[in-house]
């Protein structure tokens, strides 16, 4: 018998996969929410955990590394009535047994876990017997998986980062498939945009792995010319073309022993790959000019931000390298998928950074890590070690670190994002009256340009004329200038309430109204998309799974 657990905020699915478990003899405990399933999954350490997505407290997604690192080590069922395949992508590369879209039926219930317990039971089972398992309970001959557990299994020594800073399911998850690598020998390819860490990962793959006393080669492919990388990778002896007054050991030999880093795999021309691909399955190679094959025992790791599957399609990749290549694939997430580690990471820049220059401590203030949150970083952590390092330099003796010591540009498109997303997400159609400028005893005395900076209204943002007699006649106190009737904006005397507020009722607070403006936006866009969430997300420039809190939030019910 085995024990169930299943999180999910619908009673009818709550109920019938408990139902499904107990009458396969199984024990069967339910959760309503992410808080709920946590606590069961630590006191009752169950099997097996059907875990839903969208949950009133958070996403089940960005939870599944919380479940699969607990001493029971659970399998992880996700489940969803949002089911797209980026996100059956993005769960079974967090390491869950399957992904399943509702509405769910009874047989594929029984498959899944039918499966899954006789996965869990093997695996056992070799644990037991000083294989690779490493599974909670065992399952002989198919009885009760809980009913033997596997002998204590050593813990498994420290993963060294190699400056990796974070803590987040999403890095958690690459730095498993890391520790994974390190383990093996097979080849690397490490996926990531631009300063998402990509070297930093190829270093800690051979550093933690039986090669690390070997050598760490590193070859920037986007920087190599087509006439030379055969010379580079290879080698040449002694007058082999003009200028070759020596023999010299190419880059594959060099790695002899250790690791060869590939970084921008992507720019490696075509015209070599072919020669670089039987290099890499023999492990032997001709230097340019010699006679004789020479062998290397290296180890490879490649790192690319271009889509290697499209450049297979445009004929700008070799399709059988690709397949060399991805022995394990490493997806690196961005930081705009990872903020939670944000805090660390400023944190860790700084502290490098002081001790570097020989500057007092320094650690980041609430508007500091604020701004840090706003901001989507295009550079990813480059960006932001950099941008932090800016800010120390600026504050010298100081302890604290503040937003004003952030590059500008950062902050403007933080300010710029907060007034566009915040301060008018819905014009108003038809607006009222122009409000009257605040008086002298108890006016704003900023210049026009920065109180139009900190948020006006629409209407003042709206007409350029009237901003600006505003903003001359507010310093005096005087009293805001009439706009002619007809003019574009002009108060319309025959309606005097907002587009969408009840004329018998007061206007709602700005709260209640920018929700609802939120809410509309986001049945606007399902609309729009007809309901592809991928799409809607990207439309909208905010990540998938914020597109699925705004669901959540705002009530739209799960696929049936």
């Amino acid at each position: 018998m085995a024990r169930i657990l299943v999180v999910d905020d619908e009673a009818m699915v709550r109920t019938m996969l408990r139902e499904v478990a107990v009458g396969m003899g199984h024990e069967a405990l339910t959760a309503a929410t992410l808080e709920e399933g946590l606590r069961l999954a630590v006191s009752d350490e169950p099997d097996v955990v059907y875990l839903d997505v969208l949950l009133p407290d958070g996403n089940g997604l960005a939870h599944v590394t919380s479940f699969g690192r607990l001493p029971c080590a659970p399998e992880i069922i996700v489940v969803t009535g949002f089911g797209d395949a980026d996100g059956a992508e993005t769960a079974l590369r967090h390491g869950v047994w399957e992904y399943l879209q509702k509405p769910l039926r009874v047989q594929d219930i029984t498959l899944s876990l039918t499966r899954v317990l006789a996965y869990r039971g093997g695996r056992s089972r070799r644990g037991a017997n000083g294989g690779n398992g490493g599974a909670a309970h065992g399952m002989p001959d198919g009885g009760d998986v809980r009913a033997t557990a596997a002998p204590a299994v050593p813990p498994a020594p420290a993963l060294y980062r190699e400056g990796i800073v974070g803590s987040s399911p999403a890095l958690v998850a690459a730095l498993d498939l890391l520790a994974e690598a390190a383990a093996s020998s097979v080849n690397v390819l490490v996926l990531g945009e631009t300063g998402t860490g990509k070297e930093l990962f190829a270093r800690a793959v051979h550093r933690n792995s039986v090669r690390a006393a070997g050598p760490f080669v590193t070859l920037d492919c986007a920087s190599l010319t087509e006439n030379l990388v055969e010379s580079q990778l290879f080698g040449h002896v002694r007058g082999a073309f003009t200028g070759a007054d020596r023999s010299r050991e190419g880059l594959l030999r060099l790695a002899h022993g250790g690791t060869l880093f590939l970084d921008e795999i992507g720019d490696l021309p075509l015209s070599i790959q072919g020669a670089f691909l039987r290099a890499l399955e023999l492990r032997r190679f001709r230097p340019v000019g010699a006679s004789k094959e020479v062998e290397s025992d290296f180890r490879l790791v490649a790192a690319t931000n271009k889509d290697l599957h499209e450049m297979v399609r445009l004929d700008m990749f070799r399709s059988d390298l690709l397949y060399r290549l991805r022995g394990l694939t490493i997806t690196l997430p961005p930081l705009r998928e990872r903020t939670e580690d944000a805090p660390d990471l400023c944190r860790w820049a700084a502290d490098r950074f002081c001790e570097r220059h020989g500057l007092p401590p320094k650690h980041p203030a609430e508007d500091f890590l604020e701004t840090v949150a706003s901001y989507p970083w295009p550079g990813n952590v480059r960006e932001l070690v950099h941008a932090v390092e800016r800010a120390c330099a600026a504050a010298r003796d100081e302890p604290t670190l503040y937003a004003r010591q952030l590059p500008t540009e950062i902050r403007v498109r933080v300010a710029r994002d907060r007034m566009d997303g915040h301060g008018a997400a819905t014009p108003l159609r038809q607006p009222g009256p122009l409000p009257q400028a605040p008086t002298a005893m108890g006016g704003d005395a900023r210049p026009q340009a920065a109180r139009a900076a900190a948020g006006g209204t629409v209407m003042a943002r709206s007409i350029p004329a009237a901003r600006d007699a505003w903003g001359a006649h507010g310093i005096s106190g005087a009293s805001a200038p009439s706009v002619p009737p007809g003019a574009p904006g002009a108060p319309n005397p025959a309606a005097s309430t907002f587009t969408g507020f009840a004329p018998d009722a007061g206007p709602p607070t700005l709260r209640a109204h920018k929700a609802e403006a939120e809410r509309a936006y986001v049945a606007h866009m399902l609309a729009h998309c007809r309901g592809d969430i991928r799409e809607a997300a990207r439309l909208a420039d905010v990540s998938r799974g914020h597109f699925y809190e705004l669901l959540k939030k705002h009530g739209f019910g799960k696929a049936d």
